[in-house]
């Protein structure tokens, strides 16, 4: 399996709820996902970033296929990168 984890920090203005709802919404629409889940910040750091996301995958192809998917690229283009400043990520193996 392959974990697929995102961090992002946002502007002020974000709405992150909104974001979290569109990214879990996901799930239903791309059947390469296993899992998905997202965690906002609680703010006990006040330089964190503002959301994860973690996602698991069978294998890399799927992930691939997620990656490349339109309804993806539409939650990327639509609701993530108006309010975008960072964006970090990490893919690993999960035995």
């Amino acid at each position: 399996m392959i974990r697929h984890v995102v961090i992002l920090k946002l502007k002020e203005n974000a709405p992150v709820k909104e974001i979290k709802n569109k990214i879990m919404d996901l799930k239903n629409k791309i059947s390469q996902i296993k899992h998905i889940e997202t965690g906002e910040d609680i703010g006990f750091d006040p330089t964190a970033s503002d959301l994860c996301i973690i996602a698991d995958f069978e294998n890399i192809e799927d992930l691939k296929i997620y990656a490349n998917h339109p309804e993806h690229i539409k939650v990327i283009q639509n609701n993530i990168k108006p309010y975008l400043i960072k964006r970090d990520a990490v893919d690993y193996y999960v035995f």
